[in-house]
């Protein structure tokens, strides 16, 4: 009678499952919009119609669910990338846009990905045990690998022989076009992430690529 009771009142692996999903979502639009110091565990719980103490039940405490968020958030974006740069197939060039076009999709689809890398910058408070995948500098080493191969090979003529530029360039530009730029301009109308806009942005961002690898670029 007991365990009948007792596996009637505990949620399903599937209910479950969909509450941390829930939680996981509220948590990554209040980490994005206020950081990791002034969000409070209270703030995600009333998000889900939850209390305080049934959120313990999914995370042990605040640093717990900031890591969860942070690997719900990037993830599978990793798991993309670094399959894309580590293929057998396509040429240095090709891996290379291909990741680069996945970032910048990743960024404009989902928005509270830029917001959290500027959070993380701006808070800079130590919360952070590693890089935003959380694979730590695998994904980097793998670009600065292709980098280095498409520099001896002569299929990269880059600006700039360390690759930082060309990071700074393309992931710093599609952080702040998603995250900062209608802050910026708040009485100019524009709206980075209309389907136009970010195609836009998109192709530019892939034109300055092809410039800072010394790639020339198609008509």
């Amino acid at each position: 009678m007991r365990r009948a009771v007792k596996n009637s009142i505990e949620p399903s692996s599937a209910r479950a499952e969909r509450t941390r999903a829930a939680i996981l979502a509220a948590a990554e639009d209040l980490f994005a919009r206020g950081g990791y110091a002034s969000t409070r565990l209270e703030d995600v719980a009333d998000s889900v119609h939850m209390t305080r103490a049934a959120l313990f039940y999914y995370f042990r405490d605040k640093q717990s669910l900031f890591d969860a968020v942070l690997s719900y958030s990037f993830g599978g974006l990793g798991g993309k990338l670094e399959k894309i740069l580590a293929a057998k197939r396509g040429s240095t060039v090709e891996r290379i846009e291909k990741a680069t076009a996945a970032w910048l999709d990743s960024i404009i689809e989902r928005p509270a990905r830029a917001r959290l890398i500027l959070r993380l910058v701006a808070d800079n408070t130590g919360t952070l045990s590693h890089g935003v995948f959380s694979d730590n500098n695998r994904i980097a080493e793998r670009f600065w690998a292709l980098f280095e191969q498409g520099r001896q090979t002569g299929e990269l003529k880059p600006l700039h022989d360390d690759v930082f530029h060309l990071t700074s360039a393309v992931v710093g530009t599609a952080v702040f076009y998603v995250a900062a730029l209608s802050v910026l301009l708040p009485q100019g109308g524009f709206k980075p992430l209309a389907p136009e806009h970010a195609a836009a942005h998109k192709q530019e961002a892939l034109l300055m690529l092809r410039l800072l690898l010394g790639i020339k670029n198609e008509a």
